[in-house]
């Protein structure tokens, strides 16, 4: 998406275990206040929720091409409107670019892997939009299926 950035990130086999590795936001490490940087999403642990309107339009077009709703959440006393995950956060980098981080709450878990050791194990969204094209069809076909 035009004006949205995510990390570069690859997934490296390190003596016998997989980690995932990523490049940082720019101005990440020489700022001491991240609240600063952050623009949509969770702040400070988690407790508060920092929504700025630039970043919203941007998630909801995130959200749309995902075909996730937006939803209404209650931050202290405050009813906000979030697209995507409570988890995922965006933030500004020192070179005025808007970053897209922890984007992993936007996609759902292979059911088919349990346990911990597979937080990491998403269902890509083509498949996802392949299963919504299958349930469309057949739910087409049984309106017209004549009676």
């Amino acid at each position: 998406m035009d004006n949205l950035h995510n990390l570069a990130t690859c997934a490296c086999s390190y003596k016998g275990h997989r980690v995932i590795c990523q490049t940082i936001v720019p101005g990440i490490l020489n700022n001491n206040d991240l609240g600063k940087l952050a623009e949509y999403g969770p702040v400070e642990d988690r407790k508060n929720f920092k929504i700025t309107p630039e970043f919203h339009v941007l998630m909801t077009q995130v959200a749309d091409q995902l075909n996730i709703k937006t939803v209404k959440i209650l931050d202290g006393d405050t009813k906000l409107e979030i697209a995507g995950s409570i988890d995922a956060r965006g933030i500004r980098g020192t070179d005025r670019r808007c970053y897209l981080v922890e984007m992993q709450g936007l996609l759902p878990r292979d059911a088919n892997l349990k346990g911990d050791d597979y937080q990491m194990a998403l269902v890509r969204p083509e498949l996802v939009q392949l299963y919504q094209r299958a349930k469309t069809l057949d739910f087409v076909t049984e309106q017209i299926k004549p009676f």
